[in-house]
């Protein structure tokens, strides 16, 4: 460890390895809790596991309990009094720099600047897997690589990450695109891992003017596809563009809600019925709007599940046979602690009910309406469905987390209400919720006086 004025290096020193040492290529699959893999947190639903070049987590792990673990915490002290941080090392030395980094990184936070890893010549540590989760992360910007192309091996069965500077001779590049790495790493001839190079001297090449203009002649097929991965990145990644589409959609969402509630039916039952038969382009349109909404949404979620699990929550189905992506959603809604704004001076006309499910609900409390005129055994059991699904509603009006539009008048809901009430009658002990409806309470419902009355 080298302190210095406004930053500190870490240099990690292993010992050698020789690239005909069979262990040099083999790999360590990691996967499971934390007691039994310390870099869990990088795990994702779709990538479960990934493998680590074995010689690289043997010498992480004679460390880890230890001394890795004192250092993190040295570091993470460093950094919160806004000093640099730097990790480096040569050959494996530098692959072990990585794969501390990369544990490290897991505990600075996101306000915090983060370190620097700067490896030289040093063997590449993760799989295709590791590489496909570190692919566009933050944790990617960390790592620069100082590869001489005679020197560094790309290994079968290992993968690039991050930014690579790749030298040959008195000419070099700076790349992150991964693949073209391993082509330009991957087509030369290499000598042995850890014959000594004094990469001083390959740094201070950089410095010189003469080699200020020196330009790496690399084939132009090469070029070529790292032109045409770019483009697919960029188109991929253009947010803000994709951004200001789904907003021009939401707009058009809105003024169909706008729309609908002008004609009493209220959108969810506008929508119901024109899908299966559109009377207008209005109508054909706000589908189309629908699916790109819909489409957007299920690419965030397919990102973001790529992503590490500390970074999101776990999720778990709520209910069959609907799509995934809106549990999903539901799902870190909810672990952001986010609450929907129902405060009682707010007028709640302008906002959606907050249980996404809730027009699946009616309509469940419809069939159970529907087979109740039919059948004759078994009655109990459907009204009490019924009650369930009256406490449920009840509980989410008092709390102001369903929109007026519910009470329309050509609405399913009111539909299931006016049903509702002839079976139950009025011999049937009286509840808050019947009250409410009886009275027309809901005439005024979601102004911020309303439950003043109640």
């Amino acid at each position: 460890i080298y302190q210095e004025a406004i930053h500190t290096v870490v240099v990690f020193v292993a010992p050698s390895i020789r690239k005909n040492t069979p262990l040099n290529s083999a790999s360590t699959l990691l996967s499971g809790p934390q007691d039994q893999n310390p870099f869990h947190f990088l795990c994702s639903e779709k990538i479960s596991s990934f493998s680590i070049h074995t010689p690289t987590n043997q010498l992480f792990n004679s460390a880890y309990k230890n001394d890795l673990i004192q250092l993190k915490s040295e570091l993470l002290g460093l950094l919160k009094s806004k000093k640099h941080v730097i990790i480096t090392g040569t050959a494996i030395g530098g692959s072990v720099a990585s794969l501390f980094t990369l544990w490290f990184l897991e505990t600075v936070e996101p306000k915090l600047k983060r370190p620097l890893c700067i490896t030289f010549g040093s063997p590449l540590i993760g799989d295709a897997s590791l590489q496909q989760i570190l692919e566009n992360s933050l944790r990617s910007s960390c790592f620069l690589h100082v590869a001489d192309a005679t020197q560094t091996p790309i290994t079968q069965g290992f993968k690039p990450f991050g930014t690579f500077l790749i030298c040959f001779d008195s000419e070099y590049i700076c790349i992150d695109d991964p693949d073209a790495v391993t082509e330009l790493l991957g087509s030369t001839a290499y000598t042995d891992i850890l014959s000594w190079r004094d990469y001083g001297r390959v740094l201070d090449r950089l410095t010189q003017q003469e080699a200020g203009d020196s330009k790496l002649m690399i084939d132009e097929d090469v070029i070529s596809r790292m032109a045409e991965r770019a483009e697919k990145t960029k188109q991929r990644f253009d947010q803000l563009k994709k951004l200001n589409e789904i907003k021009i959609s939401m707009i058009f969402l809105e003024w169909y809600k706008k729309k609908s509630k002008m004609e009493k039916t209220g959108y969810y039952d506008r929508f119901k019925t024109h899908v299966a038969c559109p009377v207008s382009p209005f109508d054909m349109d706000i589908e189309k709007r629908k699916r790109e909404l819909n489409d957007y949404w299920i690419s965030l979620v397919e990102e973001v599940e790529k992503k590490p699990q500390s970074r999101k929550a776990l999720l778990k189905t709520r209910a069959s046979g609907r799509p995934r992506h809106y549990d999903v959603l539901e799902k870190w809604f909810k672990a952001e602690g986010l609450e929907p704004a129902r405060c009682e001076k707010r007028d709640l006309s302008d906002l959606l009910t907050f249980d996404s499910c809730f027009w699946s609900e009616v309509e469940e409390a419809m069939l159970v309406i529907n087979t109740m005129k039919t059948k004759v055994v078994g009655r109990d059991v459907l009204m009490e469905k019924l009650v369930r699904f009256e406490e449920y509603v009840w509980d989410m009006i008092r709390k102001r987390e369903v929109s007026p539009e519910i009470f329309l008048e050509g609405s399913s809901f009111m539909k299931w209400w006016r049903e509702y009430k002839e079976i139950r009658g009025f011999s049937s002990s009286r509840s808050d919720f019947t009250e409410f409806m009886n009275n027309r309470m809901y005439e005024s419902y979601g102004k911020f006086w309303q439950f003043e009355c109640l």
